[in-house]
C-alpha cells in the first residue's frame, strides 16, 4: 500500500485534524507517486512537539472543555463529504482504497453549507413548546385515562356525581383539546367530516322534538326532551298544544316551543312579517333584543332559565346545560344562545382562524401549522436531537434550500396521509418530516454506492435502524402513517433536490431522468392524497393496523365518534 492510499479520504480525514503530511497528500492526483521531503518531515516533527508541549500545559476546566465541545458541535465548519456524514461516521463507513480522479474531485468540490435551517428550526421549536406549557399548561402525565369525579349542578336543580374523562399525556404536555385549539393535525377541522355531520343531525332531530320543561314551584326551567321532563314535578311545553303562535300565513307552529325565546317577544332580529322564522326550531337565529315586560304569559318565557349551550370535547358534541357543568367538563358555554343549532361547537373547538362558511371546516393550514407543534417537553428533546444531528448534518451537505423543501413536503404529505387514515387523532409533530429525512440517507447512499467501502454493510446497517423506528410506530401513541407517508415522499424529494455524484456518462443521464421521474410520483402521490381527503374520502380499516397493532383487546385507542353520541 502506497503512502497516498493510507492517508487519503479516510474517516480520519473526515471527522478528525489530518496531518499537515497528509493535507499535502492530498492535494496531489490519485496514482502520483509522492514521498515526503525531509524538510516535510521536519515540519511535521516540530508542529507534533508543539502540540505536545501545548497539550502539557494546566488542564481547563471541565465546565469550559463541556462548553468548547457543545460550540464545536454545533458550530464547527468542517467540511461534510459526501456518502459519510454522522451517521456513516457512527456506522464506520469509509471510502473504497481506489477512486477515479473523476470520482475523487467531485467529492472534494461539493459544498460544505452553513445549517441555517436547522438553528432556525430548532430555535422555533423550543420556543413554541414553552410557550405552550406557559399558557396551557401540562395535562395528567401517563399513558392510560385520567378520571375526575366531582358532585356538579345540573339541570334538573340537584348535584350529580359527574366524571370526566381525559386522556393523559406520557410526552409532559397540553390535552389533546389544547393541541388541537393550537393547530394540530385533525380532520374534522381541515375539511367536513361525514361522522360529525351524522352526529349534528341527530342533534338536531333531537332538538326538532324538544320542548321547555317548565319546574311547577317556578324554579327554573329547561330545554329538554319529553322523557326528561318530569311528569308530576314540571310541565312540558310543546307546540301545538301550548298556547301555539302562527305564522304569517296564520298556521299554527309545530316546533317549539324553546325556552326563552319566542317569536312573539324578539324584536332583532325581527320575527315579523315579512321577516317569519320557520317552522323549525334548528333554523332559529339568536335574539338578540326582546321585549322588555315582567310577565308575558307565557310560561316558557316567564320562568329562569337554567341551562344553555355547551360544547363539550374534540368531536363538535352539544349539549344544553348548566354553566358548573360546562366548566368542569372543560367546553365552551354559549351564554347568548338557547338551542344547539344555534352554535357552531366544531369552529369553537377548532380555534385559531374561524372558518369562512361555519358548516364547512376548512383550516387546511393545520398539516403545516402541525409541523411546528409538540405534544410536551420530551417530545420537543427528541425532535431538537434529531434535528442537531441528522438534519443539521444533511443541511450541511445540501444547503437550507434544498432540505427545508424536502423538510417541509415530506411533513405535509405525512400529515395529509394521517388525516385520511387516522382523522380522529389529534397529531403534532414533524414525525413525517423525520422520516423524510431518513430517506434522504437511503437516497444519498444509493447515490454514492460505488465510491464506499462496503455498500451493502451500510445499507444493512441503516435498514435495521429505520426498520426498529418503524416497529416502534405500531405502538399507540405514535403516528406510524405519517412516518410511512413520510418517508416514501422524502424518497421521492430526495431524488429529486439532493446533490449527487455521477460515475461516468450514462449515470449522469440517468439520475437526471430520475430527478424527473421522481418529482413526477410526487406529484402523482400528493394529488391523490388531495382527491381521497377532499373529493373521494376514504375509509380502509387495513391500514390502522400498520401504525399499532392491538396485542390485546384494550391496547389501541379506539377514536370512534358513535362513542361520543347520547
Amino acid at each position: 500500500m502506497d503512502t497516498h492510499d493510507e492517508t487519503y479520504s479516510m474517516p480520519d480525514d473526515v471527522f478528525e485534524s489530518p496531518p499537515l503530511s497528509a493535507t499535502y497528500l492530498r492535494m496531489h492526483s490519485v496514482g502520483e507517486d509522492v514521498r515526503a521531503s525531509p524538510e516535510m518531515e521536519q515540519t511535521a516533527l516540530r508542529e507534533g512537539a508543539r502540540l505536545a508541549a501545548a497539550s502539557a500545559g494546566p488542564a481547563p476546566q471541565r465546565g469550559r472543555r463541556i462548553a468548547s465541545k457543545v460550540k464545536h458541535f454545533a458550530f464547527d465548519r468542517k467540511k461534510r463529504y459526501y456518502g459519510l456524514g454522522v451517521v456513516g461516521q457512527c456506522l464506520n463507513r469509509t471510502y473504497r482504497r481506489s477512486l477515479s480522479s473523476i470520482m475523487q474531485s467531485q467529492l472534494e468540490i461539493t459544498d460544505s453549507h452553513r445549517p441555517y435551517f436547522t438553528y432556525w428550526i430548532t430555535f422555533v421549536h423550543i420556543l413554541i413548546t414553552l410557550l405552550v406549557i406557559g399558557t396551557y399548561g401540562i395535562a395528567p402525565i401517563g399513558f392510560t385515562q385520567h378520571v375526575t369525579t366531582e358532585l356538579v349542578l345540573r339541570n334538573k336543580g340537584v348535584y350529580e356525581s359527574v366524571k370526566y374523562i381525559q386522556q393523559e399525556n406520557f410526552w409532559i404536555g397540553p390535552s389533546s383539546i389544547d393541541l388541537i385549539h393550537l393547530g394540530a393535525k385533525f380532520s374534522p377541522c381541515i375539511r367536513k367530516d361525514r361522522q360529525v355531520e351524522r352526529l349534528i343531525q341527530r342533534e338536531r332531530d333531537r332538538e326538532r322534538n324538544s320542548g321547555c320543561c317548565v319546574q311547577n314551584d317556578r324554579s327554573g326551567c329547561v330545554q329538554t326532551l319529553p322523557q326528561d321532563c318530569s311528569e308530576t314535578l314540571a310541565t312540558f311545553i310543546k307546540w301545538p298544544n301550548n298556547n301555539t303562535p302562527t305564522m304569517g300565513s296564520g298556521e299554527k307552529r309545530t316546533s317549539g316551543a324553546v325556552c326563552h325565546q319566542d317569536p312573539r317577544t324578539c324584536e332583532e332580529p325581527a320575527s315579523n312579517p315579512p321577516h317569519v322564522w320557520p317552522d323549525d326550531i334548528t333554523r332559529w337565529p339568536i335574539c338578540t333584543y326582546e321585549t322588555k315586560t315582567n310577565h308575558t304569559g307565557l310560561p316558557h318565557m316567564d320562568c329562569q332559565i337554567k341551562g344553555r349551550p355547551c360544547c363539550i370535547g374534540t368531536k363538535g358534541s352539544c349539549e344544553i346545560t348548566t354553566r358548573e357543568y360546562c366548566e368542569f367538563m372543560h367546553g365552551y358555554f354559549h351564554e347568548e344562545a338557547t338551542l344547539c343549532s344555534q352554535v357552531h361547537c366544531l369552529d369553537e373547538v377548532c380555534g385559531l382562524l374561524p372558518f369562512l362558511n361555519p358548516e364547512v371546516p376548512d383550516q387546511i393550514y393545520r398539516l403545516w401549522l402541525s409541523l411546528f407543534l409538540h405534544a410536551g417537553i420530551i417530545h420537543c428533546l427528541v425532535s431538537v436531537t434529531f434535528q442537531m444531528t441528522v438534519l443539521r448534518d444533511l443541511e450541511k451537505l445540501a444547503g437550507w434550500h434544498r432540505i427545508s423543501i424536502i423538510f417541509i413536503l415530506s411533513g405535509i404529505t405525512g400529515n395529509l396521509a394521517s388525516a385520511i387514515f387516522l382523522p380522529y387523532r389529534a397529531e403534532v409533530g414533524p414525525a413525517g418530516s423525520q422520516f423524510g429525512l431518513l430517506a434522504c440517507l437511503f437516497v444519498e447512499l444509493f447515490q454514492s454506492w460505488q465510491a464506499l467501502e462496503k455498500p451493502w454493510k451500510a445499507l444493512l446497517n441503516l435498514s435495521g435502524i429505520v426498520l426498529f423506528l418503524f416497529v416502534c410506530g405500531l405502538l399507540p401513541w405514535i403516528d406510524n402513517i405519517a412516518h410511512l407517508f413520510g418517508f416514501l415522499s422524502g424518497l421521492l424529494l430526495s431524488f429529486a433536490f439532493l446533490p449527487y455524484i455521477t460515475f461516468g456518462t450514462v449515470d449522469k443521464y440517468r439520475k437526471r431522468a430520475m430527478i424527473i421521474v421522481s418529482l413526477l410520483v410526487f406529484l402523482g402521490l400528493f394529488t391523490s392524497l388531495f382527491i381521497w381527503l377532499y373529493v373521494y374520502p376514504i375509509n380502509w380499516r387495513w391500514i390502522e393496523y400498520l401504525t399499532c397493532l392491538p396485542f390485546t383487546s384494550k391496547f389501541c385507542e379506539k377514536y370512534e365518534l358513535e362513542q361520543v353520541l347520547h
